[in-house]
């Protein structure tokens, strides 16, 4: 079932494991189908580097196994639960994201100190509290924090994001990260980075989801900048 989403799980999971926001089998990735219903998440304990479109799980939004072989992820209640409240949302990719996760143990808030992190998260990346992993508990405090944001750091845990699709819930990850990491080395240079205005940040965030979209232009037509 549902091949193209398949492949597009696992391309993501493969990216994240290439791009270093998680080592082993942390974190987990899922997409929702829209026509189907069901959602397609990586299983629980398989290795990234040796996972193929088999071994992806079909569930449907409560969490229960439509098809696959092995068991889905522990944090499949994190997942679910905002396709079920949060129409809009078509996939969830949750990361050990290493600069992001050093805000999950300090308590703060990721800051937006940098254009591209406004872009794709509209405001600073606040930390739910601590809930025990794998837990409907943790799955409804990830999403009342996050509220109608595009991403939560989980306390002691880590980092989950939400798009329309795969490619935005990814940005979103790496907007996080990569916020956090100048954040941190600004810090370890003997300076406090600048955060962005919020009211500017909202700005950004407005034109990069109007605009921000392939565009096909005939020759000679006057190129217009639209934000990034």
């Amino acid at each position: 079932m549902l091949r193209e989403l398949r492949a597009e799980v696992l391309g993501t999971t493969r990216r994240m494991v290439a791009e270093k926001l998680t080592l082993g089998t942390g974190g987990n990735v899922s997409a929702r189908d829209r026509e189907s219903g069901y959602a397609v998440i990586t299983p629980s304990a398989v290795d990234y580097e040796t996972m193929r479109e088999d071994d992806l799980v079909v569930v449907d939004l409560e969490g229960r196994v439509i098809e696959g072989r092995w068991k889905p992820s522990n944090e499949t209640p994190m997942h679910t639960i905002f396709y079920r409240e949060r129409p809009e949302v078509g996939a969830v990719v949750h990361t050990h994201a290493p600069y992001a996760s050093v805000f999950a143990v300090t308590g703060e808030p990721i800051p937006l100190v940098i254009m591209e992190a406004a872009l794709c998260l509209g405001r600073p990346v606040a930390v739910a509290p601590y809930r025990r992993p794998a837990t409907e508990e943790l799955g409804r405090i990830a999403l009342e924090t996050m509220g109608g944001g595009v991403a939560v750091v989980l306390a002691q845990h880590g980092l989950i994001t939400v798009g329309g699709d795969l490619g935005q819930a990814y940005a979103s990850s790496a907007a996080a990260e990569f916020s956090a990491r100048l954040t941190l080395m600004a810090r370890s240079a003997g300076r406090t980075p600048r955060e962005l205005d919020q009211e500017e940040v909202e700005l950004l965030r407005r034109s990069y989801l109007e605009n921000y979209r392939p565009s096909a232009v005939t020759p000679g037509d006057t190129h217009q900048s639209e934000t990034h």
